[in-house]
Formats: structure tokens, sequence, C-alpha cells
């Protein structure tokens, strides 16, 4: 099953390598147009796909392991999230987010079909010297 999610990050590292690496202006313009098209393909799926590229591009930057989400997530999107997430193959996520309704939407993915799983560690942003990540909890999700 392929991963669109995981395709458009190793895309959009390659183009930025070339964008770097560029040495005149059609180079450039050429690496942004590459990044565009590969984005518009997240596009295609609309905003659901959306939510979760911005997630799964900001984990891998981050050097987790697995997607992890850090931001409110609508109770009205969990459902979809859990699809779409299931038709590109990804297995399982973290859900990090500190706002007081985490627990609730915890229970719309339980309801959704997925396993809430243990508690983990994951890395939430570089720290103030670059050096290493800031750590934050999150509940690990099975997608059964």
């Amino acid at each position: 099953m392929t991963n669109i999610f995981e395709e458009t990050y190793n895309t959009i590292a390659e183009v930025k390598k070339a964008y770097k690496a560029a040495t005149s202006a059609e180079e450039r313009d050429a690496a942004r147009e590459a990044a565009k098209a590969t984005e518009d393909r997240i596009d295609e799926l609309g905003d659901i796909a959306w939510k979760i590229w911005r997630a799964y591009e900001k984990s891998r930057d981050n050097e987790n392991e697995i997607l992890d989400f850090d931001d409110i997530i609508w109770d009205r999107d969990v459902e979809a999230l859990t699809a779409c997430m299931k038709e590109n193959g990804i297995k399982a996520f973290t859900y990090s987010c500190r706002a007081t309704d985490a627990i609730e939407t915890l229970w719309l993915f339980k309801e959704a079909g997925c396993t809430i799983g243990e508690m983990v560690e994951v890395n939430l942003r570089k720290d103030l010297w670059g050096k290493g990540y800031e750590k934050g909890h999150a509940f690990k999700m099975i997608l059964n």
C-alpha cells in the first residue's frame, strides 16, 4: 500500500536539496514547481489529507518514528482522518495535543476503530539552542 505522505516527504526532501544546490534562477524555479506539483497530489485529496500532511512533515522533521498529531483535532474530523490514514498504510500515530478535550478526542479515535496504546515520548520541536528536541508525552494509537 502506498503512503502518499511518505512519498511526498521524500520528494520534498529531494526538491529542497535541489533548491539549495541550484546555481540559477531557472533551477530554483524548477525546484519550486516540483514542490508545488508534489503538494498538489495532497491537495487533490482535500483538507483532511492536508491536516495529515502538515503533521506528517512536522513529525518527520522532528525525527519522530511515527506520525504525531500535536494540535487540536476536531471531533468531526476523526473518522475521516482515520480512514485517510488507513488508506495510506499508516498503521499507528501518536496524539500529543495538550488541549483539555484531548481525552475526548482519544475516545472518538477509539470509536472510529483505533486502539489506544501506551504512552510514549515524542520530539516536539528543536530546543532553543538547536542541539536536541523538547520532549512531550503522547498516546500511541494503533489503526486496526
